[in-house]
C-alpha cells in the first residue's frame, strides 16, 4: 500500500511550565517532566503534531492550525495539567532564497446580508476570493485563498460579525510567497500592577479605560492582564484599590455603582487575544492572561 501523505504542521506554539505566583494551586501536574511525558504520549497517537524541546522547561508544539493545538491544551487541562502557552506562530520556510508561508483554502457559508462584512474581514487579512456560489436559498458559499497567519483570530471575528450564522472550514493548500504584514489587535492591555482581590470600586473607575476581563473578588497578581485598553498602548492599573472610608457623609457618595458585565474568554479566544510579549496561563480551573515578564519595572 502507498504511504498516506500527512500535511506538514503550519502553526507552532510554545508550551512552558507555569511560572505565575498561583502556580501549583489548582493543578496536579505542574513540572516540565510531567508536560514532556504528556506530549510524548500524544505523539504516539497523534501523527499530525511535532514537538521540539527548546529548553528544559520550554517546548514548541507544532500542528495543523490553532484549533488542533487548542484541543490538545483543553485535554491537558482537563487531565489536571498546569502550563503556560504563547502566541501561535506561523512556520515559514525558505525555498530558493525566498521566504514562503503556508496557504489555506478557506470556505465560508453565510447568509447573503453578511457577504460584504465577510469579504472586508478577509481582504484585511490578505485573503483573495476565488469563487462565490449563490443557490438562491438565502445563503452564499465563498471560497478564499488566505495565508495561515490570516486565520489566527478569524473564526471569532466571523462568528461575531455574522451573529453566529456563518460556517467556515479550511484546508491546507501549499505554500506562497510571504504576503507582508497582517494587522493584529489594535488595542493594548490593562495590566494589574499589584497582587490582591479585584474590587467593584476599582473596576467601576477602570471601565472607561477599556473592557474588563475579571469579576469583583477575583484574585490577581502583578503582571496579570485584567482588561483590554481602548488605546494601543499597555496601561498598568490598580484593580485592587478599595474605597476610602471616612466619617463624612454625602447624599451622592453611596449611590449604587453599575458594573458592565466582564468579557470572560474561553481558551480559543484567549489564545487569539495575546500578543508576542504575553502568554496564557492555563490550569484545570482557570484561564488567565499575563505578561511574560511580570514585574512592571523590568518590562
Amino acid at each position: 500500500m502507498p504511504h498516506i501523505q500527512i500535511d506538514e504542521p503550519t502553526i507552532g506554539m510554545v508550551f512552558t511550565v507555569n511560572t505565575s505566583p498561583f502556580a501549583g494551586k489548582e493543578g496536579n501536574f505542574v513540572t516540565s517532566r510531567n508536560i514532556r511525558d504528556r506530549l510524548d504520549k500524544e505523539l504516539l497517537t497523534n501523527v499530525s503534531i511535532k514537538v521540539e524541546t527548546l529548553t528544559p522547561d520550554t517546548f514548541r508544539v507544532m500542528g495543523r492550525g490553532e484549533l488542533q493545538l487548542a484541543i490538545l491544551i483543553e485535554m491537558m487541562r482537563r487531565e489536571g495539567f498546569e502550563l503556560g502557552v504563547g502566541k501561535p506562530e506561523i512556520l515559514s520556510r525558505v525555498v530558493d532564497g525566498k521566504q514562503m508561508e503556508p496557504l489555506e483554502m478557506l470556505v465560508i457559508d453565510c447568509p447573503e446580508q453578511f457577504i460584504g462584512v465577510v469579504i472586508e474581514k478577509l481582504a484585511s487579512r490578505k485573503g483573495k476570493m476565488s469563487k462565490m456560489v449563490n443557490n438562491g436559498s438565502g445563503r452564499v458559499r465563498l471560497e478564499f485563498h488566505i495565508p495561515s497567519r490570516g486565520l489566527i483570530g478569524l473564526r471569532g471575528d466571523i462568528v461575531t460579525e455574522s451573529r453566529g450564522t456563518a460556517i467556515m472550514n479550511s484546508l491546507f493548500d501549499g505554500y506562497i510567497d510571504w504576503q507582508g504584514d497582517i494587522p493584529t489587535r489594535p488595542t493594548g492591555s490593562l495590566v494589574s500592577d499589584r497582587a490582591g482581590k479585584a474590587t467593584s470600586h476599582a473596576i467601576f473607575n477602570l471601565q472607561e479605560r477599556g473592557e474588563i476581563f475579571v469579576t469583583p473578588t477575583t484574585e490577581v497578581y502583578e503582571g496579570m492582564i485584567v482588561g483590554e485598553n481602548a488605546r494601543n498602548s499597555d496601561l498598568d492599573v490598580n484593580i485592587v484599590k478599595e474605597k476610602k472610608l471616612t466619617n463624612m457623609r454625602a447624599s451622592s457618595a453611596d449611590d449604587a455603582i453599575r458594573l458592565v458585565p466582564p468579557r470572560l474568554m474561553n481558551l480559543e479566544q484567549a489564545i487569539e487575544f495575546v500578543r508576542d510579549d504575553e502568554m496564557v496561563e492555563i490550569t484545570p480551573k482557570s484561564i488567565r492572561l499575563r505578561k511574560k515578564v511580570l514585574q512592571a519595572n523590568r518590562r
